[in-house]
């Protein structure tokens, strides 16, 4: 479901929708995440296909997008592989196995890559040079230079749907708090000293997140409620309250994560 402000009257409530829509994400909240925005997320990524013949997806890592990578691989039609393009919000810049850098398999058991392959990309017909791989281990900086040319020119330097999670301390992608990566104006870039490990990461940068079509953030657990309803709010220490999407972000949370933030709506 949605949640939104309540209010008696219709004209204040119209008009706090939109006030809502200008200046934060839209929230929704279920206890049935995969259920929920499953489709929300399916019907983004086709709807860009009907309008211009293809969707550029970023997609993130860690365990809570798994269950929807999961559904979106049993509904999302085969038709739509051969238009759609797969890369990563960020990456963790982890060793893989010599002479297989091209198979998923390939790839550490840590990697945000692998993470999508095992829950959704190796079950359906996509063909490998849909996917760009954000890291291929070595060295890091020749990685960002090889991942960043790549990105413009498959991508055109940009994303149709994004999604993205986000940690109790605010951050998104591997973008952390107070730290200068957030200050980058580029493609993408290295962190060398991630506050969470692995230490060496790549991500893009906050540009181009911001020049998303449809992004939606993924959000479960109480841990997150209080660094959510300071986002929400605007606290403008927190990378995921610098993210301002071409469209309202779509905060996709359960019942826990959003409980500060509906709290302060009642």
């Amino acid at each position: 479901m949605t949640t939104e402000p309540k209010t008696p009257d219709a004209a204040l409530f119209a008009s706090t929708l939109a006030l809502h829509a200008a200046e934060h994400p839209t929230v929704h909240v279920s206890d049935t995440p995969a259920e929920t925005y499953g489709p929300m997320i399916a019907a983004a990524i086709t709807g860009c296909i009907v309008a211009t013949g293809r969707c550029r997806l970023g997609l993130s890592g860690g365990s809570t997008p798994g269950p929807i990578f999961a559904w979106l691989r049993t509904h999302l039609p085969a038709s739509i592989y051969p238009q759609l393009l797969v890369t990563w919000v960020d990456e963790r810049h982890l060793p893989v196995v010599d002479g297989a850098p091209g198979h998923w398999q390939a790839f550490d058991a840590q990697s945000n890559l692998r993470g999508a392959y095992e829950a959704w990309l190796a079950h359906v017909p996509i063909a490998p040079e849909r996917v760009l791989p954000m890291s291929l281990g070595g060295d890091v900086g020749r990685e960002v230079v090889r991942f960043g040319r790549a990105f413009v020119d498959q991508f055109d330097g940009a994303l149709d749907v994004a999604i993205l999670g986000c940690g109790a301390d605010g951050h998104i992608a591997s973008l952390f708090p107070g730290h200068p990566a957030l200050e980058v104006d580029d493609i993408c870039l290295a962190v060398h000293d991630s506050p969470k490990p692995p230490a060496v990461r790549i991500s893009l940068a906050l540009p181009v997140l911001n020049r998303s079509g449809a992004t939606f953030v993924l959000a479960n657990g109480a841990e997150k409620a209080d660094m959510l309803a300071m986002a929400y709010n605007g606290d403008v220490t927190l990378p995921l309250a610098r993210l301002r999407p071409q469209a309202p972000a779509q905060w996709l949370l359960d019942r826990s994560a959003a409980h500060h933030i509906v709290h302060g709506w009642l």
